[in-house]
């Protein structure tokens, strides 16, 4: 019986230090190459790779109807030019482009109020 015991015992200490985890079996996975397709016929050209797309830059200025328009965001109660900033452009720090965007209602932050249509420029 003491036997039949160690050996249980044994053959669970080798399993438990030999098995991969989960998580080791995946990192395998990611880390193995891609198998190489022994049907697919060698060619002897040269591959290719497409070329980088260069950005285009408008030789003259940009016609308006071609410009991003503005957008109108009309304040609501608790907002500040920060929150709105951040609403448009993913960031608070952009809360200057508004001030100056909307200098016909703002000279400073603290003047926003509810119920303001400030003008959003493009990012």
């Amino acid at each position: 019986m003491f036997i039949g015991i160690g050996l249980v015992f044994v053959g669970w200490v080798l399993f438990a230090l030999y098995s991969e985890t989960p998580g080791q079996r995946r990192q395998k996975q990611l880390t193995a190459a891609p198998p190489v397709s022994k049907s697919a016929p060698k060619s002897s050209a040269p591959v290719t790779q497409p070329a980088p797309k260069l950005p285009v830059e408008p030789v003259g200025p940009v016609p308006e109807e071609l410009k991003p328009a503005q957008q109108i965001h009309v304040v609501e109660s608790g907002q500040t030019l920060s929150a709105i900033s951040t609403l448009y452009y993913g960031r608070a720090d952009g809360w200057q482009k508004i001030l100056e965007a909307n200098p016909d209602l703002l000279q400073n932050p603290s003047q926003i109020r509810p119920g303001m249509r400030l003008k959003i420029p493009p990012k």
